[in-house]
């Protein structure tokens, strides 16, 4: 089949990692949490030629949001650390960074110190150029 069905295994659980986390509520999240750990699991894992590094990072933000949607900033912290580590990012990595970082300014999160820390340091890494768009990575 064309299309997405045609994408490596590991970027179709990315995908439905996002797209879970896009339709929201606990259950979606939950789930969510298993296609980003599945992505994550195949990238590692899987060929060379089937590994990419922006949906990788994709994954490990998707991650990171479902944790902070169950009030979990260390845990989004952790998986943000796996991006953090990374020398640059696509156009879309750090628009996905600067959403997660609007939404660790909001209630309930706003006041808590790990939440400015994280804050910080995603500004600190977008500030850098980001690297040119690569029409396969995830938006």
């Amino acid at each position: 089949m064309p299309g997405v069905f045609s994408f490596p295994e590991a970027k179709q659980w990315a995908y439905a990692g996002t797209t879970l986390l896009a339709v929201g509520g606990d259950e979606q999240i939950r789930h969510a949490i298993c296609a980003s750990n599945r992505a994550v699991e195949l990238y590692r894992a899987g060929p060379e030629s089937d590994r990419s590094p922006g949906d990788l990072q994709a994954a490990h933000l998707d991650l990171a949001t479902a944790y902070l949607a169950g009030g979990d900033v260390e845990g989004a912290g952790a998986k943000l650390s796996e991006v953090f580590g990374t020398e640059g990012y696509t156009a879309s990595i750090t628009i996905r960074l600067r959403n997660l970082a609007a939404l660790l300014g909001s209630e309930p999160y706003r006041g808590a110190q790990s939440a400015v820390d994280l804050r910080a340091h995603i500004h600190e890494v977008t500030v850098r150029p980001a690297l040119a768009s690569n029409p396969t990575e995830p938006r």
